[in-house]
Parts: C-alpha cells; sequence; structure tokens
C-alpha cells in the first residue's frame, strides 16, 4: 500500500450570509507550446480553496489555528498534521496571509473511492468565517453549457450534495459513492482489468422524480434508472446484486463494449432484475455471451431518445452535434467497433468508456476492429463537444477534459515519432523503446496500438522521409515471434537453480523465526520453535538426499532444453480407464514435443472429451495461443522439406496433428517437427462420411491442447505462400474464421439436397463450400460438439452430395453464421472445371505465379479492403518441391 494522501479543503463562510462561501478559480494545466493543441482551452474551474496537507513536524514550533472540535479524539487527529502550513496556503490563493482573525471548526472527513492506481484521497473540511467581499459561487452543473465556468469536486461532494439531497442511490457499506457531477453516481468495483488499475468504474443513473413533461416524446424507451459497464469481478457479485435490487424494477443497463471487466456482471443483472434492457451497438451485443445476458437488448443505432426518470437521453451516432435539450447523448469511438461513449449533457459529462482511462493511456482492440484512425477522429469529435468533465471507467474523473485529450493526441504520437528519430525501424524497436518502462507482459497488446499509430501517421504524411514502411510492415509479422524470442532468452535456469535448496530455505527459516518471536504468549513462542527444529531437522535431511541425487535430477530434468512449447505446456489429458497407460482418472504429460499424441479413445469418448469448454476464462498457466496445423494426409509429407523450412524458430506458436492411413507406419527423423505428431487415424474414403470423420477427429485431438486457439486443415499438397509470423498474426488477430459458406442454386449445389433432411435441415439452410477451414476455438469447439445434424448428412448425404463440401458450411449457417466470414484462406484453381482441381508441376511455379496468387485477389479482413486473402495454396505436385525450396527463403521469407 502506498502513503496516503491527504488535502485540507477550506470552507471560509460569509459572516453576514451563512449560505456564501468563496470559490477560487483554479490553476490551468500547463500548455503544450503547439499552437494545434493550445487552441482547445477548458473553461475556468472554480472549486474550494485547497492544499496538500501532510504530517506535522515536531522540531517546528509554530502554532497550529484555532480550531473548534466536539470531542478530544478529533483534536488528537488534527494535531497529526501541519494544518497551519496548508491553511496558510488555502488562503493565499483567496489573497489572504494569516490565519489569526478565523476560528476553525472540523466540518467533515471524505475519503475518495478506491479508483486506483495509488491510494484513495481523504480530505478534511475545515469551515471558518471572514469579511471578504469578493464572492463567486457557480450554478453547480445542475443547467450548464459548453464553455461556462464549472464547479468542482470539492464543493459539490463535500456540500452540495447534502443540501441538494440528489442521492438516490443505495450502495453497500463496503464500497464508496462519489456523486460527481451532480446525478452522476460513480462506484468503482473490483474487476478482471488491465494493471495498473484493479476497478471498473459503475456509472448510475437515479434521477428519481421530475416535473418535466415528456408525455408526447418519441421515445425508443422509457425507465426509471440506467446503469453504465457492469464489469465487476465474482468477488463483487454480492455487493452489484444489492444495488442493482435496490434500483427500480424498470431498468435500462448501458455497456460502452463488450471486453469482460465492462460486462462481467451483466449475469448478475439479470438475475436480479429480469425486466432489465440491454443498451448496446449491435457489434457489443453479439460479443457478449448468452450466458451474460440473454434478456432484452435494443441496439443503439444513433438519433434515438430513450427517457430514464424523467430526463431525456438522445444516442446520437458520431458525426456529433450538441442537443442543448437532451440529457444523454452516444458517439461512437475507436477502441473497438462497437465502443460506445455516453454523453450527460444536463452537466456536460463525457463518459468515455475506455477510450481514456484516468493515468496513462487507453490500449485500442486491434483484434475487435479497433482503429487509430477512427480513435483519432472520435477525440476531435469529443474536443469539439466542450466537456466539462471527463469520467473513464477505470481511474478518477478528470476535470481538464480538453487538456487530457489533446494530451492524448499530442503525447500518442511524439513519443513514436521520437523512437523512428532515435533509430527505431521494426514494430519490435519502436514498441520497446515507447513502452520501455511497461512490463513486457503487455508488450502485444501495446503493439496493436503502435501499428495503428504508424498507419495514422503515414496515412497524414508524418512520418520521416528516410522511414521505411515496407520495411517496417515486413516487421509487423515477426513481432510475436521476435518477443517471444527475448522472453526466453532472459530466462536465467541458473539463477532458477540457485533460488532453491538452501538459498530458498534459509530464506524460510528466517522468516518462519521472525513471525514466531513477534509471538507475545511464551508458550505459543516455543511450541512453534520447536515445531520450525522440527522441521528444520527433516528439511536438512531432505537437502542431504537431494544433493546425493542431484546428478541423476539433472540428467533428467535439467539438462533438458527450454522449449518454446514447454513454456506454454497445456494441461495434460485425462485418459479412459482402456488406457493402458493411465487410468481413468489419472494425469499424463504431453507437454513435450517428443511425446506421442497416441492414445486408445474411441471417436466417442474423444469428442466428448474435446467438447469441453472452460468456463473460468483466465488460464492457470502461461497461455501462448497456437495454431494447430492439422494434415489430412494418405502417408508421408512429399512437400515436408518446406513445411520444416516454413516452421523453423517458432517453436511454442505451433501445433502439429496428422491423420493418415492406418497401415502407415513410417515415422520421421526425431529432428522434425513432424516426428511422433500421429493421432489415432482410420481408413478415410473420398465423398464419405469418413471424411468428415477424420477432420473432426483431427479438430477434436487438436481441441485437447487448450493453447491452440486456430486450427487449420491442410492436404499434403498444400503449400504456405507467406511466412509464418505472417500467417500466424493473421490467424491470431483475425476476429472471424475462415470456412466457405455460400448457396449455390445450381444442380450441384442445391440439387444435391435431400428432402429427408428436414424439418432440422430446410432448403434454406443448404450450403456449399471448401473443405478446407480455418476455424478460431469457439467454432472448432461447435463442430465436434454437434450431435444434431452430424448423423442426418451421415445418412442423407450420400453421393452425388459429398458431405467434404456441405457438411460444414451447413452446420456452421445454421449454429454459430457470425463466426466465420464465409471465405476460405486456402487458394485453389477450379478454372478447368470437373471434379477435382488443377494440379501445379515444376514447370508452374515462379515468383510470378506465386506472387499472383499472395496479391491479386481482394477481400475483406476485420471490416477493412484488404489484397491478402490466401495464405496456403493447393495442388502442388511434390516435384515442385525443389522450385519451392529455391524461391521461399527470398519471396515467402522463410528460414533456410
Amino acid at each position: 500500500m502506498g502513503t496516503r494522501r491527504l488535502t485540507l479543503a477550506v470552507i471560509i463562510k460569509n459572516p453576514l450570509n451563512d449560505a456564501e462561501f468563496i470559490l477560487t478559480k483554479q490553476t490551468l494545466p500547463p500548455k503544450f507550446h503547439d499552437s494545434e493543441y493550445d487552441s482547445y482551452q477548458d473553461s475556468d474551474l472554480w472549486d474550494l480553496p485547497s492544499a496538500q496537507l501532510s504530517l506535522v513536524d515536531r522540531s517546528l514550533t509554530a502554532g497550529q489555528p484555532q480550531f473548534e472540535v466536539e470531542d478530544n479524539s478529533s483534536a488528537e487527529f488534527l494535531n497529526q498534521f501541519d494544518v497551519a502550513s496548508a491553511v496558510d496556503q488555502a488562503l493565499k490563493q483567496v489573497g489572504r496571509d494569516k490565519t489569526t482573525n478565523i476560528k476553525w471548526n472540523l466540518f467533515k472527513v471524505i475519503e475518495e473511492p478506491e479508483f486506483g492506481p495509488g491510494t484513495p484521497v481523504k480530505t478534511l473540511y475545515v469551515v471558518g468565517g471572514s469579511e471578504i467581499n469578493d464572492w463567486k459561487l457557480g450554478d453547480l452543473l445542475l443547467e450548464v453549457k459548453p464553455h461556462n465556468d464549472r464547479i468542482g469536486p470539492l464543493v459539490v461532494v463535500g456540500l452540495l450534495n447534502d443540501s441538494l439531497q440528489t442521492r438516490n442511490l443505495h450502495t453497500p457499506s463496503t464500497l464508496r459513492c462519489q456523486e460527481y457531477p451532480p446525478g452522476v453516481n460513480v462506484v468503482p468495483m473490483k474487476s478482471r482489468t488491465a494493471k495498473p488499475y484493479h476497478t471498473t468504474n459503475l456509472i448510475v443513473f437515479v434521477p428519481g422524480t421530475s416535473d418535466d413533461d415528456f408525455g408526447g416524446g418519441d421515445f425508443l424507451a422509457r425507465g426509471d434508472a440506467l446503469i453504465v459497464d457492469p464489469g465487476c469481478s465474482s468477488v463483487m457479485h454480492k455487493e452489484l446484486e444489492q444495488i442493482v435490487t435496490a434500483l427500480p424494477r424498470k431498468l435500462f443497463v448501458f455497456v460502452t463494449h463488450h471486453h469482460h471487466d465492462h460486462v462481467d456482471g451483466l449475469s448478475v443483472v439479470q438475475k436480479s432484475n429480469p425486466e432489465a434492457t440491454l443498451l448496446a451497438h449491435e457489434n457489443t451485443a453479439r460479443r457478449i455471451g448468452k450466458g451474460d445476458w440473454s434478456l432484452g437488448h435494443i441496439p443503439v443505432v444513433g438519433s434515438e431518445e430513450i427517457c430514464i426518470g424523467g430526463q431525456r437521453l438522445r444516442f446520437i451516432s458520431a458525426p456529433v452535434n450538441f442537443v442543448p435539450n437532451a440529457c444523454v447523448s452516444l458517439v461512437f469511438t475507436g477502441h473497438t467497433d462497437g465502443h460506445v461513449a455516453l454523453l450527460h449533457v444536463a452537466t456536460n459529462s463525457l463518459i468515455v468508456g475506455d477510450h481514456c482511462v484516468g493515468q496513462g493511456s487507453a490500449l485500442l482492440d486491434i483484434t475487435a476492429g479497433g482503429n487509430m484512425s477512427d480513435y483519432f477522429d472520435t477525440t476531435y469529435k469529443f474536443l469539439e463537444l466542450s466537456p466539462h468533465v471527463l469520467i473513464p471507467m477505470h481511474g478518477r474523473v478528470n476535470m481538464w477534459p480538453k487538456h487530457m485529450l489533446c494530451g492524448y493526441l499530442k503525447k500518442r504520437e511524439s513519443s513514436i515519432l521520437k523512437a523512428i528519430e532515435e533509430g527505431a525501424k521494426t514494430l519490435f524497436d519502436i514498441v520497446k523503446h515507447t513502452y520501455a518502462d511497461v512490463d513486457r507482459s503487455l508488450w502485444i497488446h501495446a503493439a496493436s496500438n503502435v501499428r495503428l499509430h504508424v498507419d495514422h501517421l503515414a496515412l497524414h504524411n508524418k512520418l520521416p522521409q528516410d522511414f521505411s514502411l515496407e520495411y517496417y510492415r515486413g516487421s509487423v509479422a515477426e513481432f510475436a515471434a521476435t518477443l517471444l524470442r527475448c522472453h526466453v532468452q532472459e530466462f536465467s535456469m541458473q539463477r532458477f537453480q540457485s533460488s532453491c535448496k538452501l538459498n530458498f530455505f534459509s530464506r524460510w527459516m528466517w522468516d518462519y523465526l521472525c513471525s514466531t518471536l513477534s509471538i507475545k504468549h511464551h508458550h505459543l513462542q516455543i511450541v512453534k520453535v520447536v515445531g520450525a527444529g522440527a522441521a528444520a531437522s527433516v528439511a536438512v535431511l531432505y537437502l542431504l538426499l537431494g544433493m546425493i541425487i542431484n546428478d541423476h535430477f539433472k540428467r533428467f530434468v535439467l539438462n533438458e532444453d527450454l522449449s518454446l512449447s514447454s513454456l506454454n505446456a497445456s494441461p495434460p489429458l485425462v485418459f479412459p480407464s482402456s488406457s493402458p497407460q493411465c487410468t481413468c482418472m489419472q494425469r499424463c504429460n504431453l507437454s513435450s514435443t517428443t511425446n506421442t499424441l497416441w492414445h486408445s479413445m474411441s471417436d466417442e469418448e474423444l469428442m466428448w472429451r474435446a467438447s469441453m469448454d472452460p468456463r473460468i476464462i483466465e488460464p492457470p498457466f502461461n497461455r501462448t495461443p497456437k495454431i494447430a496445423f492439422m494434415f489430412l494426409t494418405r502417408g508421408r509429407l512429399p512437400l515436408a522439406p518446406l513445411w520444416e523450412m516454413f516452421f523453423k524458430g517458432n517453436e511454442g506458436l505451433f501445433s502439429i496433428y496428422l491423420h493418415t492411413s492406418p497401415e502407415f507406419g513410417d515415422e520421421p527423423p526425431e529432428s522434425s517437427v513432424f516426428y511422433k505428431r500421429k493421432i489415432p487415424s482410420k481408413l478415410v474414403q473420398w465423398g464419405k462420411a469418413s471424411m468428415i470423420d477424420a477432420e473432426r477427429r483431427l479438430l477434436a485431438n487438436a481441441l485437447l491442447d487448450f493453447a491452440n486457439e486456430r486450427f487449420i486443415l491442410l492436404s499434403e499438397s498444400c503449400i504456405p505462400i507467406f511466412s509464418f509470423s505472417t500467417i500466424y498474426n493473421y490467424l491470431i488477430n483475425s476476429n472471424q474464421s475462415f470456412l466457405s459458406a455460400f448457396d449455390d442454386p445450381r444442380r450441384i449445389g442445391r440439387g444435391r439436397y435431400n428432402k429427408r433432411m428436414g424439418p432440422t435441415i430446410a432448403l434454406r439452410d443448404w450450403r456449399k463450400g471448401s473443405q478446407w477451414f480455418e476455424a478460431n476455438r469457439k467454432l472448432a469447439l461447435a463442430i465436434v460438439s454437434d450431435v444434431t445434424y452430424y448423423p442426418i448428412f451421415r445418412d442423407y448425404c450420400v453421393p452425388p452430395c459429398y458431405m467434404d463440401e456441405h457438411y460444414f458450411p451447413t452446420l456452421v449457417t445454421k449454429v454459430c453464421s457470425n463466426l466465420t466470414s464465409t471465405r476460405t484462406i486456402t487458394w485453389t484453381d477450379w478454372s478447368g472445371g470437373g471434379s477435382h482441381p488443377a494440379v501445379f508441376r515444376a514447370n508452374d511455379v515462379s515468383e510470378e505465379f506465386l506472387n499472383m496468387v499472395r496479391f491479386r485477389f481482394n477481400c475483406t479482413y476485420n471490416g477493412e479492403f484488404s489484397s491478402v486473402c490466401h495464405l496456403f495454396a493447393r495442388k502442388f505436385h511434390p516435384n515442385t518441391l525443389q522450385p519451392l525450396l529455391r524461391i521461399a527463403p527470398k519471396l515467402l521469407g522463410f528460414n533456410s
């Protein structure tokens, strides 16, 4: 815990009118010395005179001001602090030098909620009287307009909230709430957010009754209360339930975006109030799980109005126009593609979600459509609104919104430009320079911010002329692998070993004895010391035995290479009792790359085991997402050397699974990435259900490794057409899977539909697509869990109906169409017609040909146009191996 911060707020009342007191104009933040940003200036802020309060220095004899207190405990409390210096500093703000003519009373002590980072601020309010003629008392932020003078939080929280009696919110005693501005209740609650924060601000509007007559308004909905971002973790669900239960039943829940630290409490809200209705952007709503919210949802598009407790609230999509009569407006931002901010127009307060945070910079989620251009555009729109305060979902309310927003614009760009000017050429170099003081575990997220910034700078021609965008963009794909290699290189096995044995034991004994000697009861001391002695004897004996067998231990453990895959080992499998090596509830360690994938589970047991999905989101181990490469092949891989080159240097970021003919028994050398990567396989016949069985079998085995996040099905004639890093980043950062599915009205499409599949599968559901798919983990789980549609296809989709062309596309359309982009990333040439695609031979392979495959097509990726549409290609004859090996290092960026 850090040192608690204390503030003294001075209330100087007019002796002739007890309702009047002095407010002082607060000092503006420093300028940026940039004409663009200095043109945005926050309006004047008036608040109580205040000063930081420090502990009293007993060596000084300066007298304390005269205080009247109700009891001795209050006097003792005040005597701990140098109140005299703080009061003098506060009085200087109003042009007074001494405190001798004023008698002071301790009015109240208020501790702010735990916004973080750091400890909450405690404010001591003291009251005194003085004849001062220059008074300034604002309109309390109740009906304000842009550019008006503003009233600060000290006077509102310390004085005005009590007199206004605006608070209708009942919070548990374990929580502290800040009502600022009036009517906007901010309740920080513990959440699973990123450091340095540990809370998410729950915003609650409970306006109560109003004399305003909105009976004739054309409202989208009417309610009595509104809460924003119930994202608290499970430890706070009881408190959230109490808050929601005390609110009116006609409740609306607004979610700024889908991240778990903003929606983790949704399930509690719907359980506590089944009448509640969700307000969210469509992109946010579709990312919220049904387990979190299954009640009513009103999509937010823009221009709609709702009425909450007699107040008018209006949703407005960008561009934003200020609406004087509206109480709340919504504005889309660039944090995600469904992120929405909330403007409380009555107080001109902007609830920004994660567009800003109380301290530091917010991260953009590139995997969910985060866009730096949108982010910058929205920031400028926020500046045009001239908000009086910014309310982030993490951290304190910011009283200088324009300064903060301009700081975001300037600091983000200047730090990256400085890194480039000092020689940074690659994405890793820029992140390393810009985020040098940030934990490296956060660099993956930081990299997405940097990428968006550099793209924005390039778009506006702000990059130095000697900066090579082509070289930089080539480094983007290498970032994850470079960062991972740095982590591994910095891991010191010797340092780890040195922390074990006597080092660990001696430190444990010292701490134990220190805690024992601090016990006041003599008898307990004796018992604990004797116990420590006995434990020490056993430990010493154990250490001696350990030294004897140390050489054997080293051979078994310490001489093993620390591979990337072992750092990300998945939880071990649980095998059925029929396994000769493991009983039903035993664990078998499959973390080593040399361990076999072989098991004795039946397909039914395998699908059941693979369909299990952990409900706890945070894994109990360091999880680096991997791509599972699933090869469906008859026997050996004729292009294996090309794949070996492709995978080289990227250990820990991929897994390999081979489904071969059952009679194929050859095994590659131990040095090969394909060594012992075969799964239990069965005979496969083209056009039959056995083909789908094999593909599901591959998926199920790959799902057993919880580190596998993406799953790509490949054949023995497939080749990669980009480097591993490019493909890894493309797939890991994609917000959709790539499984081709389209409605083909021809005889070879709808003509294959069998009416006996109905009513479960109707003709309108029938789809066709490529056999070669890519799936994220959620889609893969849906495929192996299917027990409804598979039996129907197995029984009724027989030649000329081919399951490998129709089962997966139709299944995905039925159960999770939102998870796929409906296109494949494996290019195949069907221009020749017929049942089989073109086969490419050695004389077909050239740089021009491969570049045509790589960049000829246009598609969408994460909602944006892209010329990179295919990552793999087929069918390549075995005799293409040598020309591919010659071209790959240069053209495809493979490690030779």
